[in-house]
């Protein structure tokens, strides 16, 4: 998939930066309001592990939300366009671990997740002053921390995940007035990055209960393989 999405960021890149046209407007700037939808993504709880097996488990996190803000800036007189974007993503889930005193022990597992990327745009020839549909490609950076409660106590994050990747999109835009449109987008995102956290006391209580826990420092590693859908309100000056 990675090839592919590659190749198709390049090519999105390539055109966006030899095409220009003679579609003439004014030269201006746009902020976004959005909200998305990420359908698939997987957190590797074991990923330094020597175990082929091990460090190939995951746990699937599938179907959540997020939100974000977009500068855009319109160059003057043709269907290119450049933005500046960041996102916030946070999702978990939850299941139970046992322990040695056969009490089971609710566990909240996810991430966070905030991509930073720049995109450059190319509006299709098919679009009109009220109706556009849109192309483009860029690059990322992407930031998160694993989020791991085991009952009531959290292991703190220790070394803050961080990553590059790429992008590519395709979306539609409708403008109501000069100044207000609307966007729907559909991205493929390259999203990955390794963290580490560690729990600071051991034993923890939980209902009354000392539970062991260790005291080493554990990685994650975190990757996204799905579509994400952002629909987004667009305020044009």
């Amino acid at each position: 998939m990675m090839s592919r999405v590659s190749l198709a960021a390049l090519f999105v890149l390539g055109v966006s930066t030899i095409a220009s046209s003679a579609w003439a407007q004014e030269r201006y700037f746009s902020v976004a309001l959005s909200g998305s939808f990420t359908t698939a993504s997987r957190l590797f709880p074991n990923p330094s592990s020597r175990d082929i097996f091990q460090s190939s488990q995951y746990f699937p996190l599938e179907g959540f939300f997020g939100y974000g803000v977009e500068v855009r800036h319109q160059f003057s007189e043709t269907r290119l366009a450049l933005g500046l974007s960041a996102e916030y993503i946070r999702t978990t889930m939850g299941y139970s671990k046992f322990f040695s005193t056969a009490q089971s022990v609710p566990v909240e597992d996810g991430y966070v997740a905030i991509p930073v990327e720049l995109t450059g745009y190319f509006l299709l020839p098919v679009s009109g002053q009220a109706f556009g549909v849109f192309m483009g490609g860029g690059v990322g950076g992407y930031f998160g921390r694993r989020v791991y409660k085991l009952g009531d106590a959290e292991a703190p994050t220790t070394a803050t995940g961080h990553g590059f990747g790429i992008h590519v999109l395709g979306g539609l835009s409708y403008r109501f007035t000069e100044w207000f449109s609307i966007n729907a987008e559909m991205k493929f995102r390259d999203l990955q990055f390794q963290t580490t956290n560690q729990f600071t006391t051991s034993p923890i209580m939980y209902h009354g209960t000392p539970i062991t826990v260790s005291l080493a420092p554990f990685d994650a590693r975190v990757e996204t393989d799905g579509m994400i859908f952002q629909l987004g309100t667009v305020f044009t000056y």
